[in-house]
């Protein structure tokens, strides 16, 4: 019987910790050498909100946001959930926070899967608009006078329900641009699913920028992310930065959680870039 209630105990601690991780917010750093292609900037990545918040009208988000000295806001998809509707409460929310960025910063913003499964889809995308957001669907921004190229990954849905390899001609034709020009701009993806980083960095982005794993919803030490969004264990590219052949992908742990609301040793992060 005491075994029995030490369990039931642990149990009860362990979930409620996973719990309350939900609402701890946490600021990564990275800092990354452009070789002299840009001018300095510091970039504050959202990544996967999930219709989530961060204090009263999202002021803890926005405070961090302001005090982190960001010039730039570069969104990389899963900011609402699936099958809402623009008209909702949660993702007015979202819109709310996005027309306050949008009076300060530069808002760049590419799909997710969630997004993409927006009862009304195309309504949400003319709010975007509205509010003044940069939103990217297979195509390229020109980011004034930073010398900075950004492109926007919108992956069709069935991409995501079954993991298929991206090559860099696939890549090349969802973008129309065969391949980065890298002589005079530093080029920045958006890509919301991290699984394809050797086709993102052999078509030539210098820095992608991705979500969608979550961290890995439980981190172990030495291990990292236990649980990727597709129900595998220990994803290879679970959070944090990886480089391949000078180029670099980071991935953020994500702001928010929808179906599973826990995050053990894992809680939700705001990613600032500093360009160098």
């Amino acid at each position: 019987m005491t075994w029995i209630i030490i369990i039931v105990c642990f149990l009860f601690v362990f979930f409620l910790y996973g719990y309350l991780s939900h609402f701890h917010l946490v600021t990564k750093n990275y800092e990354i050498d452009t070789e002299g292609r840009t001018g300095e900037h510091t970039i504050a990545v959202l990544a996967d909100l999930h219709n989530c918040h961060h204090g009263k009208n999202n002021e803890k988000l926005l405070n961090r946001i302001r005090e982190s000295g960001a010039d730039t806001i570069l969104i990389p998809g899963d900011m609402v959930v699936k099958h809402c509707y623009t008209k909702d409460k949660k993702v007015q929310e979202v819109l709310s926070l996005l027309r306050t960025l949008c009076r300060k910063y530069a808002v760049y913003y590419s799909p997710g899967n969630h997004e993409i499964r927006m009862a009304d889809y195309e309504n949400y995308k003319n709010e975007l608009e509205h509010v003044g957001v940069r939103y990217a669907e297979n195509r390229e921004l020109f980011f004034a006078d930073a010398g900075i190229r950004i492109y926007g990954l919108d992956l069709p849905l069935e991409w995501y329900r079954e993991y298929r390899p991206l090559t860099v001609s696939q890549l090349g034709i969802f973008l129309n641009k065969t391949r980065a020009d890298q002589r005079k701009h530093f080029t920045i993806l958006l890509a919301h699913d991290p699984r394809h980083f050797e086709a993102y960095t052999t078509w030539g982005a210098d820095l992608t920028v991705c979500g969608h794993v979550h961290g890995g919803i439980l981190r172990l030490p030495l291990i990292g992310g236990v649980l990727s969004p597709y129900l595998r264990l220990f994803p290879k590219y679970d959070a944090g930065m990886y480089e391949k052949d000078g180029k670099r992908m980071i991935v953020s742990r994500g702001l928010g959680s929808h179906h599973v609301k826990f995050r053990w040793f894992n809680p939700p992060e705001l990613v600032i870039i500093r360009l160098r």
